[in-house]
């Protein structure tokens, strides 16, 4: 079953030779030490959040109001990821895909979608090439932005943020090396608390620096239509 927002179903082409506009995004969370995808039960298993825009709504806004719509959660980050020509079914589309992430702990969707792990969901292969581009690219933005912050709660221990980093790279990391690097990169504040878990001994509690600003998405304001 096709989820449609804000308007109706693509089509394919149309009578003047143009196509359909199909906007999907990729919603992701680290839950349970698993990378999740929200997605949407379909006649044949599992489907992305998509929907068709309207035309005097910007991308931006149209992919946030499908995600609102599909999932029933705000998402904490959101950046246009890739726009494809393909043949999805019957039809050939205009496909522009959005990455999304949220921070573990946010909640549960509250509609018909479901956190399902990205190594076993049920896609399409359009989906599937979607959402493994996504991957791709959240992994390489872990190495050189701040991307990380908007899969974290507020506070954190260095442990916390290196299984993250494992789980979205699919691959162990050094325990000192990550570390030295992390707190190289100046961009954490050390907090003057601690955590215990079970018989450890207490962990040093740590935040995204206060100049951190998480709604620099790396895409114009304008985009959005602000």
């Amino acid at each position: 079953m096709t989820r449609i927002s804000p308007l109706a179903q693509a089509t394919g082409s149309d009578a003047d030779g143009g196509f359909a506009v199909d906007v999907r995004t990729v919603l992701l969370s680290v839950i349970d030490g698993g990378l999740k995808v929200a997605a949407l039960p379909d006649a044949d298993g599992w489907q992305l959040p998509r929907g068709v825009p309207l035309p005097s709504l910007p991308l931006d806004a149209a992919a946030r109001m499908l995600l609102a719509e599909t999932t029933g959660l705000q998402e904490d980050y959101l950046e246009q990821l890739y726009t494809l020509h393909v043949r999805d079914g019957d039809a050939w589309i205009i496909l522009i895909s959005y990455l999304a992430i949220i921070a573990a702990g946010t909640g549960s969707p509250g509609t018909e979608a479901t956190w399902i792990d990205t190594r076993s969901v049920g896609f399409s292969e359009v989906d599937r090439m979607v959402l493994d581009y996504a991957i791709v690219r959240l992994q390489a933005k872990l190495g050189y932005t701040t991307i990380a912050f908007h899969l974290m709660p507020e506070r954190f221990t260095l442990t916390e943020l290196q299984d993250v980093y494992e789980t979205v790279l699919a691959m162990a990391l050094d325990k000192r090396n990550f570390r030295r690097r992390i707190l190289a990169a100046n961009m954490l504040e050390q907090l003057d608390e601690t955590r215990r878990d079970g018989s450890h001994r207490p962990a040093r509690l740590y935040r995204f620096r206060a100049d951190h600003d998480p709604r620099a998405f790396l895409t114009p304001q304008w985009a959005d239509g602000v």
